[in-house]
C-alpha cells in the first residue's frame, strides 16, 4: 500500500510542469500603456510598478503589450475614434485593476 502512494506521489511530480518564461501574464503591461495613453500618471505609476515589481520591463511581450495598451488610450481619450476588438479587453483589464486600485484606497479611508 505504502509503494502505491509513493508511486502516485513520484507520478505526481513528475508530470508537474511549473510555470515557464512565456507563461507570465502581461495584462498589467497593457493596462500601463492604456492609462499612458490616456493621460492618466497616477494609474500609469500604479500599473508600471506592478510590471517593474514583476520583473516584466524589458522582455519583448511586455514591451509589445505596453504599446498595444498605449494604442487603445489614445483611441479611447478621443471621442468618435473607431475601436480595435482588442480595444475591449484591454479596457475591461484598466477597469479592472483600477477598480481594485481605488476600492483598496477607499478601505483605508475613515471618514
Amino acid at each position: 500500500m505504502k509503494l502505491k502512494y509513493l508511486y502516485f506521489f513520484v507520478l505526481m511530480l513528475i508530470s508537474y510542469q511549473g510555470h515557464t518564461a512565456d507563461d507570465k501574464d502581461y495584462t498589467i503591461c497593457s493596462v500601463a500603456g492604456f492609462y499612458e495613453g490616456n493621460n492618466n500618471r497616477f494609474l500609469t505609476d500604479l500599473a508600471e510598478r506592478v510590471a517593474a515589481k514583476n520583473n516584466l520591463f524589458g522582455d519583448e511581450k511586455c514591451t509589445i503589450a505596453l504599446k498595444e495598451g498605449k494604442a487603445a488610450g489614445g483611441r479611447f481619450s478621443k471621442p468618435g475614434a473607431e475601436r480595435r476588438v482588442t480595444d475591449y479587453e484591454i479596457i475591461r483589464n484598466a477597469t479592472h485593476f483600477s477598480n481594485l486600485i481605488y476600492d483598496s484606497i477607499l478601505s483605508r479611508v475613515k471618514f
